[in-house]
């Protein structure tokens, strides 16, 4: 009997496969962005969920907040804390060959790859004053801490780092620019 395994892992954000999890108004799916999903599988990817740092942070109680209302060094060190399992089965699985690449959320506070929300208010973000956000081309504070410790683990760097919009998702279908990148 051989053996099948690809080696090619996709790292994603948790809210792809569990969008349960999501900031109260939010979420864009049932359960989770199944057209991504369903590409991933099948193109021969195995599937590595992130932990959501803001859920086992805050609760499902939360409010949604920005990159800068996180920015605290006990939110940073709780995303370090969670990151510690995939981290050894990172380094694991690319020392047995395997290739990964990384998806995360675009705009988000703590997944966003490339773009992320900032801005500030206290209170029921709804309600409260000054509550505009702006978005920002830099990674959110989770994927700042996973690239880091990637580095400084010495885990070899994916071969590609995709951000995707669940929202957009939902409306729109897949980009073709994204499922041609997998």
């Amino acid at each position: 009997m051989g053996d099948a395994r690809g080696m090619k892992i996709a790292v994603v954000a948790h809210c792809i496969l569990n969008q349960n999890t999501v900031a109260p108004g939010l979420a864009s799916h049932k359960g989770t962005v199944e057209s991504l999903v369903k590409l991933l599988v099948d193109k021969g990817y195995g599937i590595v969920q992130l932990p959501c740092p803001e859920a086992t942070y805050l609760g499902m109680n939360r409010w949604w907040m920005t990159k800068n209302q996180y920015d605290t060094p006990n939110y940073r060190a709780h995303c370090r804390h969670i990151l510690e399992p995939t981290l050894t089965l990172l380094q694991e699985l690319t020392g047995k060959g395997a290739q990964y690449i990384v998806i995360g959320i675009k705009g988000s506070p703590s997944c966003g790859i490339y773009i992320t929300t900032k801005g500030e208010w206290r209170g029921d973000p709804s309600t409260a004053t000054g509550t505009q956000t702006t978005k920002a081309s830099e990674p959110g504070l989770f994927m700042e801490e996973l690239f880091a410790q990637i580095k400084s683990k010495g885990i070899k760097e994916p071969t590609k780092v995709l951000e995707i919009s669940h929202e957009e998702i939902s409306k729109k279908g897949l980009p073709k620019e994204i499922a041609n990148q997998l």
